[in-house]
């Protein structure tokens, strides 16, 4: 070999090097710049300004509230917000507390109240490419990252005030810290479970599914510690497994009783299709149904095939165990979907984004598939890579480039143009009047429209048409202009008689049509 072509190999391989190196920071600022475009181009919807309310909880029992704190559902105060952990239909308070504190530091503006959800999606990304490495090798790890950084449902929710990025940070913490302990035995990585598992726990209830999860992991991990590490590891588990068990016995009957949620009903297989979706095309994209049908597909193949693959190195470059690596993969994915699939047997309790701490394990799955066509055909893997990431990328661009949320930030502002002095606004359903709140900053005159879905035996309802017609013409009396402000009108009045008095007793005046909102004036007759 000539000195020449030896210096070329010697170059190209440093630059190999340097680019292995490189490609994890690349990522994860990748996944950043991904997630802050677009940051505050989707209105804040009800759950969002719930955040906001619950966050501005006062201090203490004797103080008011503040002026933020306008939805009535929330608990009038921290000792209450505290107590809310242990009460069926809340989710776990900690996210609040610490958006309490960010919005002191930050303000309330949509980008400052998302943009902690955005550092929580991308540390994700930072934690999946050292787990993937630390499981299996680096190839894998970095495929991991990609997928995740550029995951539009990751996206969707980095961009949202909610605790859903930061629960899938948590989760995936403490799942390396499980297997750092198991394999180096060091109590830092034990106290690293116990503080992230129980963070979690208390920033969303359902996240207590990571407890068995990591049970199973430990047991499976088992031949990688030596007896003093399992011994530890077995006291960190019992430290954020016993103080909660009766909790968990005083929630067996609750869950175990029959009752409707205002969840919908799914069968286990239907739950898995709802998240293989959004795990791949998103929350929303402009992809044909078919398309995104067989790309959910293909990453399911991909994924077993990962699962099934064998001769796979770690990154010491020896070969490990290699059931018991898929079988931890398995085991994340599927034990927190079976456990909420019995649950709701009884009590309908599914809905994608409660899981999404789940999603790591299928896109570690499905790195795991891509290296094995890797190992095949090579140019395989970058195209079935590609195409997913491309399908993707395009739900990206459909979540911030659509209106999707309720566009309550549009209504406030055509209103806040239109509207002259003394004109009534009146909100069906009368809670979105707490989103309109956050874009509508000056004093003005509102009402919220009647609950009319009161199940009873006059066509299903309680109270006839006519009856419901009295109550809103004692609601208008007096009044020559009322704008009505509409969105998910159904869930309250599902008659529409509201809107139908309206149209019949007054003429529109004005119309404007958003996102899942519709503002309406109308002139009354006298």
């Amino acid at each position: 070999m000539s000195r020449t072509s030896a210096s070329s190999i010697t170059l190209a391989s440093r630059i190999l090097h340097l680019a292995s190196c490189v490609a994890p920071y690349a990522l994860i600022f990748i996944a950043f710049l991904i997630r802050l475009n677009g940051l505050s181009f989707q209105s804040l919807w009800r759950d969002e300004v719930d955040a906001i309310c619950f966050a501005q909880a006062p201090l203490l029992k004797s103080l008011p509230q503040t002026a933020l704190s306008f939805t009535p559902t929330c608990p009038p105060n921290i000792p209450d917000l505290l107590a809310s952990f242990t009460q069926p239909g809340f989710n776990g308070p900690l996210y609040f507390l610490i958006l309490r504190g960010w919005i002191g530091l930050t303000g309330y503006s949509e980008f400052a109240l998302r943009f902690f959800s955005l550092l929580c999606g991308v540390i994700g990304v930072a934690l999946i490419i050292t787990l993937g490495t630390r499981l299996f090798n680096r190839a894998v790890g970095l495929i991991a990252g990609a997928l995740l950084a550029l995951s539009a449902y990751q996206v969707w929710y980095s961009q949202e005030a909610k605790m859903y990025t930061l629960i899938t940070m948590l989760a995936l913490a403490a799942i390396y810290c499980l297997r750092r302990g198991v394999e180096d035995g060091k109590l830092r990585f034990w106290i690293g479970v116990v503080v992230c598992t129980t963070v979690a726990m208390a920033a969303h209830i359902l996240a207590a599914l990571l407890i068995p999860v990591e049970v199973v992991l430990f047991l499976l991990w088992w031949p990688h510690g030596s007896r003093r590490h399992l011994r530890v590891g077995g006291v960190a588990l019992l430290c954020v497994t016993v103080p909660y068990v009766p909790l968990a016995v005083d929630r067996l009957k609750w869950v175990f009783e029959p009752a409707e949620t205002g969840f919908a009903r799914y069968t286990f297989g239907e739950m898995l299709s709802t998240l293989g979706g959004a795990y791949t095309r998103g929350v929303f994209s402009s992809l044909d149904e078919q398309v995104v049908l067989i790309a959910t597909a293909a990453a399911t193949v991909i994924a077993l095939l990962g699962l099934l693959s064998i001769d796979l190195p770690d990154r010491s470059g020896a070969r490990p165990d290699r059931l018991l690596a898929r079988l931890s993969l398995i085991a994340w994915a599927f034990i927190p979907a079976i456990i909420i699939a019995l649950i709701s047997i009884n009590r309908p309790l599914f809905t994608d984004r409660y899981l999404i701490w789940v999603q790591p394990a299928f896109y570690l799955a499905v790195a795991l598939g891509v290296y094995a066509l890797g190992k095949w055909w090579k140019p395989l893997a970058v195209v079935a890579l590609s195409a997913l990431l491309i399908v993707s990328t395009i739900g990206i661009v459909t979540q911030v480039t659509t209106p999707l949320k309720s566009d309550f930030r549009s209504a406030a502002q055509t209103i806040e143009r239109e509207i002259k002095p003394n004109e009534l606004i009146v909100f069906q359903i009368p809670y979105v009047q707490y989103d309109f709140d956050y874009y509508f900053r000056r004093p003005y005159q509102a009402l919220g429209g009647p609950y009319t879905n009161f199940p009873g035996t006059i066509d299903g309802y309680q109270d006839s048409e006519a009856t419901v017609f009295d109550q809103v013409q004692a609601m208008f009396t007096n009044r020559s202009t009322v704008w009505l402000v509409s969105s998910e009108a159904a869930m309250w009045d599902a008659r529409n008689l509201l809107q139908r008095w309206l149209d019949t007793n007054g003429h529109v005046t004005f119309h404007a049509e958003y996102a899942q909102v519709q503002v309406t004036r109308y002139e009354l007759n006298q």
